[in-house]
């Protein structure tokens, strides 16, 4: 059960929840033979008033041990509820953060859904299921135990009994767990649908596009509504049959110790002792009923989170790490598809030199963004190699060599915070005077303070401020290779200006490569590599690619 193994490095406090609950579970079987079966068979039966005192004081004393151990049980429980899904949050966290991304399946909206929707199901099993579990399953052993020493005979037939009424239930937990499955499921996608509707309001109102959104968003919400109806009422079903189920034993039991006190093998004092043991029992069974509904519902969690705890690390054995760069990139007969996907990259070979702004074009769907990836090393090519240096990247530690490249994506990476605790996130050594020429480099000194606050995602400032901050971050990492991302996409002239500027300064020193879409951005670069259809077709300066009239002269035409 991937149930248990989520909760198997817990042992010692599942021990002692255990523990706990034995407390309750003893004293509570107990108490008809130390106070019902003495209430009736002597108190009553033989008028010894003067033992009534006594019995009520052993009662008291029982009672406040259940109190005792039952409130010490689920505060415990209490504590393992928050703790457990915490610590399995954070553990997934970490190794989504280190996974094969070409393993790793799912939107991060319907990720993070997914998790904490299955997180959920398990807190509520540990907090609402196991602790009555513990307690009642102890409980019903304790009576069991109680029935067939003082009472073999009638104990006999209820274990006859007993196995159907276990069969009926292991079913109805078992279909349970399959619909859960499927509703946690409907959860992911509801999560997804949410996540893309709002994360792109703006968008969506501007096109106009807001009834197909809801709609979109309702079929899934309409799905899962289903869905939940479904396990709901499969769940209920749990609670009546089991008491269906126990209700037929105690009539038919209670049958049988009519007939044995007719007979004179049983008093009137020990068939009720055996009617209470038997009724106490009545409420573990529910309980335990109830407890399996939630543990096939948290079976169906823990199978999808176990899944995800399964998912691939990156698997790299590099090691190298040398003391200085020359920052020289060379594409090797490079082929790369994304699983299940057709080819994106076929052969493309090039070299990008230090000391020169080497510029990537070419029409949507090149194969841009892949090789962007690649050079990234969030991806490996299935033919070929990237090589840094002579050496290929997988010779190198991964550490080192991802400090070694700065990115300067499309749509930057920004935290709420200060603009000092940004940039800081990009380089934890830097000091604040290095952060300040850093925001002087890329022209934000004047427009912003370390001290500005940011919104999340870096909202509070403007699209072309966010742009030159990531820019101002990747410069604090002293990078020998710097990548750009459409990083002048979204820039008004000034800014854009402002950028190309610092660019032109850091050419001498750094390999600069840049992707790009506009290509006015790009005709004063060293080298422009034309894509398409992912193969390298051009390779030149901006004067040399419209002399030749191929792909490149029909995208500046077009431009």
């Amino acid at each position: 059960m991937k149930t248990l193994r989520l909760l198997l490095p817990y042992w010692p406090w599942l021990l002692l929840a255990l523990g706990l609950a034995l407390v309750p579970a003893i004293a509570q079987a107990a108490l008809p033979e130390l106070l019902v079966r003495p209430l009736f068979s002597q108190v009553l039966a033989q008028a010894r008033y003067g033992e009534l005192g006594s019995l009520l004081a052993k009662g008291g004393f029982l009672l406040g041990l259940i109190a005792l151990g039952s409130f010490s049980q689920e505060t415990l429980m209490g504590y393992l509820a928050v703790r457990v899904p915490k610590e399995l949050r954070e553990r997934l966290y970490e190794r989504l953060m280190r996974a094969d991304l070409a393993q790793l399946a799912g939107t991060p909206a319907s990720l993070s859904g997914r998790i904490l929707a299955d997180l959920r199901e398990v807190e509520n099993f540990i907090f609402y299921g196991l602790g009555g579990f513990l307690i009642q399953s102890l409980t019903l052993i304790a009576l069991l135990g109680q029935m067939l020493w003082h009472y073999p005979r009638l104990s006999l037939y209820l274990a006859l009994l007993l196995p159907w009424i276990l069969l009926i239930l292991g079913g109805v937990g078992h279909w349970v767990s399959q619909v859960s499955q499927k509703t946690q499921a409907g959860a992911e996608r509801v999560a997804g649908r949410m996540a893309e509707g709002f994360g792109r309001l703006e968008l969506i109102q501007a096109m106009a596009l807001e009834t197909y959104a809801r709609l979109r968003f309702a079929k899934a919400s309409e799905q899962y509504y289903r869905l939940g109806r479904r396990r709901g009422l499969i769940s209920a079903l749990s609670l009546p049959l089991s008491q269906m189920a126990v209700g037929a034993v105690l009539v038919i039991l209670l049958f049988i110790g009519v007939s044995q006190v007719r007979s004179g093998h049983l008093s009137v004092g020990g068939l009720t002792a055996y009617l209470t043991l038997l009724a106490l029992s009545l409420t573990p069974i529910q309980v335990l009923a109830g407890a399996g509904t939630r543990l096939a519902q948290a079976e169906g969690a823990a199978q999808r989170l176990a899944e995800l705890e399964e998912v691939p690390l990156r698997q790299w054995s590099g090691t190298y790490r040398p003391n200085r760069l020359e920052g020289v990139l060379e594409l090797r007969n490079l082929s790369f598809a994304y699983p299940g996907g057709t080819q994106v990259l076929k052969g493309v070979s090039a070299q990008i030199l230090p000391g020169q702004l080497t510029a990537l074009v070419g029409p949507s769907g090149a194969g841009k963004s892949t090789l962007l990836r690649l050079l990234l090393t969030l991806y490996l090519p299935q033919e070929g190699s990237v090589l840094l240096d002579g050496r290929p990247f997988q010779e190198y530690d991964l550490t080192f060599l991802r400090q070694a490249i700065a990115w300067v994506p499309q749509e930057p990476l920004l935290f709420g915070g200060s603009v000092e605790e940004n940039l800081r996130a990009f380089a934890p050594q830097a000091d604040r005077e290095a952060m300040r020429r850093a925001l002087a480099q890329v022209h934000l000194a004047e427009e912003l303070t370390l001290e500005t606050s940011l919104e999340e995602e870096g909202r509070g400032i403007s699209v072309g401020q966010r742009q030159r901050l990531a820019l101002a971050g990747a410069l604090l990492r002293e990078a020998p290779i710097l990548l750009l991302d459409e990083v002048t996409s979204a820039l008004d002239p000034l800014s854009e200006s402002r950028v190309l500027e610092t660019l032109e300064e850091l050419r001498p020193h750094h390999t600069l490569f840049v992707v790009a879409h506009r290509l006015s951005t790009v005709r004063h670069a060293d080298r422009i590599l034309v894509l398409s259809e992912g193969r390298l077709v051009e390779s030149g300066s901006h004067d040399e690619l419209l002399a030749r009239g191929g792909v490149y002269a029909t995208l500046w035409e077009l431009a």
